[in-house]
């Protein structure tokens, strides 16, 4: 690797086996631009994962022994998807073209060889319209699961309380990533850990730390408690991982902890044959799946058709706005409704204030969760709210 100290030049990271022309390249427009240098595909991609946040442009040849250009830069932007992507290839064919836009998702392919000013004009001309994504870059799989293998990876737990007297029921254990969380929101750590193999990680890890905090957490929330945990459709489509989730939620059960699993509606992976079938095994296991965010989605009402779910879980969302929204009012009175008729237990997330928790009351719902009753807090840190004795009033 070669690195300049002047640091208002734009940063490229150029990969190449070819060390003549990544000399030159260097000699040529080492004026104009900081240019991170490395002839193996594979040191690079660690580099990009660790640095990718200074990186204004990335350029990569075709042909490369350890991966081609055009994998490189498909893995390139998975860590850093708004970075503008250049290939340069001695054989731009027409099958070349249509991998690099389909697979790589370039910018630019250019023709070698390349003159220097050709090549300082298309770099300048692609940092000038990075590739649209939302934020400037956006937060990878290899990431987070750098996160959890380095001990950046925590737990919160926030409680859930009977509608009927605001007792406590039970809890839900939530990710938090204090480093990741200083440049991402939680959203997009998850959405992008969500199907893919970090996920089945990052649920193993949240296991680990609620056994860890188990002594503490069944003396604040009672014995038995339940304790209920996100699980993408993603991981609970491999039944190797659910056979590990079953496994898990034996060791619980002898800590006085029932394990319950919260599956998004939003993931299109909730239709899917393995993941109904394992679901449906988890059910004949007299393990609790709840279906979270109902409401958010296309998926709700059709979930509701499966025989695999104990419970939903109202968003967030949905519940601050029947206070203002009349169908969403009515859409939240109505499901509650229809959930009842099917056996179905309702829990009320985002529960903030006493207006909004008396009108679930009359409604039925059955446990809330919300600012009103308790943060998410650490599992030390963990203390109800003093609510008024109104439950029943």
């Amino acid at each position: 690797m070669q690195h300049a100290a002047l640091n208002f030049r734009p940063t490229i990271l150029m990969v190449d086996d070819d060390d003549m022309l990544l000399s030159s390249v260097r000699r040529t427009l080492g004026g104009s631009f900081h240019i991170i240098t490395n002839n193996s595909a594979v040191a690079a991609l660690d580099w990009l994962s660790k640095n990718f946040s200074t990186v204004d442009a990335v350029l990569v040849d075709l042909m490369m022994p350890e991966m081609d250009g055009i994998e490189f830069l498909h893995r390139a932007s998975e860590i850093a998807p708004t970075v503008p992507r250049i290939l340069l290839s001695g054989n731009v064919s027409f099958l070349s073209l249509r991998d690099a836009i389909n697979r790589g998702m370039v910018s630019r392919v250019l023709a070698k060889p390349v003159s220097p000013a050709i090549l300082r004009e298309a770099l300048s001309d692609s940092m000038s319209c990075p590739l649209p994504s939302g934020a400037r870059h956006k937060v990878s799989a290899l990431e987070v699961g750098d996160a959890i293998e380095n001990n950046r990876h925590s737990i919160v737990v926030q409680p859930r309380v009977s509608a009927k007297d605001f007792s406590i029921v039970g809890g839900e254990v939530l990710s938090r990533f204090a480093c990741l969380q200083q440049r991402f929101t939680l959203e997009d750590i998850i959405g992008a850990s969500e199907d893919h193999p970090v996920m089945n990680q990052m649920t193993s890890n949240m296991l680990y730390l609620l056994e860890e905090a188990a002594e503490t957490l069944t003396a604040k929330l009672g014995v038995p408690t339940r304790i209920s945990v996100n699980c993408s459709p993603y991981s609970l489509g491999n039944m190797d991982f659910v056979q590990f989730l079953m496994q898990r939620v034996t060791d619980f059960r002898r800590r006085h902890i029932e394990l319950e699993f919260e599956i998004t509606e939003h993931n299109p992976k909730v239709l899917s044959a393995s993941f109904m079938r394992n679901a449906r095994f988890l059910k004949e296991q007299g393990v609790q799946l709840l279906i979270d965010d109902f409401g958010t989605g296309n998926n709700s009402i059709q979930l509701l058709r499966h025989n695999f779910y104990t419970g939903i879980k109202l968003d967030r969302g949905l519940v601050s706005r029947m206070m203002t929204e009349t169908l969403d009012n009515s859409f939240v009175e109505w499901t509650i409704q229809i959930a009842h008729k099917m056996g179905l237990s309702v829990i009320a997330e985002g529960v903030e204030d006493l207006t909004v928790a008396k009108r679930l009351q009359k409604y039925g719902v059955d446990e809330m969760q919300g600012y009103y009753f308790s943060r998410p807090e650490t599992p030390e840190n963990l203390m109800m709210n003093n609510v008024a004795d109104i439950a029943t009033s």
